[in-house]
């Protein structure tokens, strides 16, 4: 926690040294002024999961570029514990998870550049802020239980967590192995909320027709209530987290 609010307030100084950069900045020859648009995707991995994400820029010089952006995350705790099933070819389940966390979001955002490339190679470093709406789908998560018998049959039974079952899904000893991934697809939760994330884009693309770039920073998502995914843990209504990006497109 405290390296991400380390790590935003850096960020937010890149972003006013670009406003003061702008009396040293080289002249550009008039082609640089011709791409007017920009289409890339990628794929970030955050300390809090993995998104995927395509983006659709608007340049408006040589400086700036507005970005309209559509994203899925799927959130992951890493204090998850994956055990193997006691079943032959069983499904491994997660010990302790009720609910899997998914996201949906749609961004608006812009990128501005700090410092360009060299005449012919280099990178080109840019400041990024986005932000815009979430959308996240809380789906039950379901094991495959064993169930009370007064015969001595085993009989076993997808399940999802509830407090009347909570000792058998706490239970090794009754659980055999995960559902299949259809089971609680029908109840689904959408939890609305926000989101925003700032970090720094480098572009490393030898040709400026091709987008090529890695960037990082920090991302936060607030909403209107906690996210039940842990069963005895503490659960929050704000996910926080670093991530690494990887981008590729091309501008015309």
């Amino acid at each position: 926690m405290r390296s991400a609010i380390t790590l935003l307030a850096v960020f937010f100084l890149c972003g006013n040294l670009t406003a003061q950069r702008s009396s040293v900045r080289k002249t550009y020859d008039p082609r640089d002024y011709q791409y007017k648009r920009e289409f890339s995707g990628g794929v970030r991995i955050q300390t809090n999961g993995l998104s995927l994400y395509a983006e659709h820029g608007w340049i408006k010089d040589i400086y700036r570029t507005h970005y309209l952006q559509a994203e899925y995350n799927l959130f992951i705790n890493y204090a998850q514990k994956r055990i193997n099933s006691p079943l032959n070819n069983g499904r491994d389940f997660l010990y302790g998870v009720q609910n899997k966390f998914h996201a949906l979001r749609l961004n608006y955002g812009i990128r501005r550049s700090i410092a360009d490339k060299a005449a012919y190679k280099g990178v080109r470093l840019s400041f990024t802020a986005f932000g815009g709406i979430s959308l996240g789908l809380l789906k039950p998560y379901y094991l495959v239980l064993l169930q009370p018998s007064d015969n001595g049959i085993p009989v076993f039974k997808e399940e999802r967590y509830s407090p009347q079952n909570a000792s058998r899904f706490l239970s090794l000893d009754s659980i055999a192995e995960a559902a299949p991934m259809r089971f609680g697809l029908n109840q689904i939760e959408p939890i609305p909320g926000l989101h925003g994330k700032i970090g720094l884009d480098f572009d490393w693309g030898s040709k400026d027709e091709f987008v090529k770039a890695l960037e990082c920073g920090v991302m936060l998502d607030l909403y209107y209530k906690r996210i039940p995914v842990m069963i005895n843990r503490s659960n929050r209504f704000y996910q926080i987290g670093l991530y690494l990006g990887f981008h590729f497109g091309k501008r015309w």
